[in-house]
């Protein structure tokens, strides 16, 4: 760069073409910059905390409305019922989806005996929809299937 800076002092003999190939950014400016991007990150970072949440708690709602529906389906008509759920009580999905009860009587051929209760983990933050309901922070979403009937109730318990 300083052999083309100097051939040009040489040509033109002016030093204003010299100050034209080196402008550049002045610390001030570049501060500046510096200022606006930490201003903009601190007031979009909040909108993405809690995502990875959010979207576990969406998970399984969706898990739950198709268990629910599956196992309404199996009751309105009269059977097969879905098999036995793995370990019957606890949180046993994938994505921590915690069921009370199986959707049979203790083979594919025999209704449950009893209601089944599908439920979520606690919400950390309000908004998400369990049905029709929308449920609040510290709240869960249950999802019952009754017995009987094969009905669906939604509920933030």
């Amino acid at each position: 760069m300083s052999i083309a800076i100097n051939k040009l002092m040489q040509v033109t003999g002016n030093k204003k073409a010299l100050k034209r190939l080196e402008k550049g950014f002045t610390l001030v400016e570049l501060m500046v910059v510096i200022v606006i991007v930490g201003v903009l990150s601190s007031v979009a970072l909040p909108q993405f905390m809690g995502v990875k949440d959010k979207a576990k708690l969406n998970t399984q709602i969706a898990e739950l409305a198709g268990l629910a529906r599956e196992c309404s389906s199996a009751i309105i008509a009269e059977g097969p019922y879905p098999s036995a759920y793995a370990s019957g009580t606890a949180e046993n999905t994938n994505t921590g989806l915690a069921i009370s009860g199986d959707c049979n009587g203790g083979d594919i051929s025999t209704a449950p005996e009893a209601n089944i209760n599908y439920t979520t983990a606690i919400a950390k933050s309000s908004g998400a929809k369990c049905g029709s309901i929308s449920i609040g922070s510290g709240k869960k979403c249950m999802a019952t299937v009754k017995s009987s009937d094969g009905l669906i109730s939604y509920s933030e318990i």
